[in-house]
């Protein structure tokens, strides 16, 4: 009987084995690289004067949005969703209740026109304290984006909001808490 049992589960570890080889051999066969991709990125520039030129060229070139369209866009959101992607997804390691409290991340009950970097009780990453910027709305877009790539050095480990619905619903959200909390 235990030879029987020990037969069949060789059989079935033999069959997992071929199928996990085979994906490997095909994969290596067939796998494309797609050279043609090309990364964008958003360079630090520690001058405003060079920031604001920099930031021209770049939409110029990859149409980002301007604040004036990121203000139109936020018509369109939603401002209950946005709290709710927020709780889901932020609230773990963010505050947005006054009085300010940090968590693993800084308090972002203020964030709207804080200075990059400024809540003096978080350690913030070198990318992030040496911006000479605020939080308005289009740094805000390129951050929640792609945080990894606007602020090439920062310590928050989330990936980006890559949903612009989602996007949109969550930097509405941060504006009316904001505007709430500054009250």
């Amino acid at each position: 009987m235990s030879f029987e049992i020990n037969k069949l589960t060789c059989a079935i570890l033999s069959a997992i084995l071929l199928y996990l080889l085979s994906l490997f051999v095909g994969e290596l066969l067939y796998h494309k690289s797609d050279v043609s991709k090309v990364k964008l990125s958003y360079a630090i520039v520690e001058n405003t004067n060079e920031a604001n030129e920099s930031i021209v060229e770049k939409q110029e070139i990859i149409n980002l949005p301007d604040e004036d369209k990121i203000k139109d866009m936020l018509q369109n959101a939603r401002l209950d969703e946005g709290e709710k992607f927020v709780k889901k997804n932020c609230s773990s390691c963010h505050d947005f209740n006054m009085p300010i409290k940090n968590k693993i991340g800084p308090s972002l009950a203020t964030i709207l026109n804080r200075k990059i970097g400024s809540l003096s009780d978080y350690k913030y990453s070198k990318a992030l304290s040496k911006m000479d910027d605020k939080w308005n709305l289009l740094n805000l877009y390129l951050f929640l984006e792609k945080p990894k790539v606007w602020a090439i050095g920062t310590k928050m480990s989330y990936r980006g909001i890559s949903k612009k619905e989602n996007l949109l619903n969550t930097i509405k959200y941060l504006e009316n808490i904001s505007n709430k909390n500054e009250n």
